[in-house]
């Protein structure tokens, strides 16, 4: 599980951190909780619809006092409360931060659940400006536009960002670009100067 993890394989880590988590219950070794634990981190970052505590095997340790630190990021995570959750990151701090394999990937998972959010608060709209997506996700305009670029890139979002007023303008692709599979126009170019503004600010 923690070779896929590394690897950013979240669907290959989940299963393989519930077959453990299954041999460590049915041996009665300890190892399950901390395997739970990595169970509900993995099943986040694969962005799964499914509750780990559906599941017979794991449903009657979902109020054990050892990982209900995991439990209450998982019941945030799926309620898209993203102030909750990273309330939660702090008041657990010690449990959560305190494995090193958890804390390895918290940024990730801030990113997923971030993403998330932005996902659903953008959809209403045609046109948004990133301060207010800044002010909901609680994160600098940076960041923002660092998430919206990739969701662009990876056609999750339709549409530019209007660098010059901080607007999102969202479009829907017509059916030919849609077959063409060819990326929005001067995408490719917009993204190439951001990187390099942001790598001339870095600096």
């Amino acid at each position: 599980g923690k070779m896929h993890m590394s690897e950013g394989e979240w669907d290959k880590a989940h299963t393989d951190f519930f077959e453990a988590f299954k041999n460590y219950d049915e041996a009665g070794h300890p190892q399950r909780i901390q395997c739970l634990k990595y169970l509900v981190l993995a099943n986040m970052l694969a962005m799964s619809k499914i509750n780990p505590f559906d599941s017979p095997e794991a449903k009657p340790y979902k109020d054990n006092p050892a990982i209900v630190a995991m439990t209450s990021l998982l019941a945030s995570y799926e309620q898209n409360r993203i102030k909750e959750f990273e309330s939660i990151l702090r008041v657990h701090h010690g449990s959560i931060m305190g494995d090193p394999f958890i804390r390895l990937y918290i940024e990730d998972l801030l990113r997923t659940i971030r993403t998330q959010v932005l996902l659903e608060l953008i959809k209403p709209y045609t046109r948004i400006t990133i301060a207010y997506i800044s002010q909901e996700l609680n994160i600098p305009s940076e960041e923002v536009e660092s998430l919206l670029v990739g969701l662009i890139l990876d056609r999750r979002v339709e549409g530019a960002l209007d660098q010059v007023h901080q607007v999102l303008e969202r479009r829907h692709r017509t059916a030919a670009e849609a077959r063409s599979g060819a990326p929005y126009p001067g995408l490719a170019q917009w993204a190439s100067n951001l990187s390099h503004l942001c790598s001339t600010v870095a600096g």
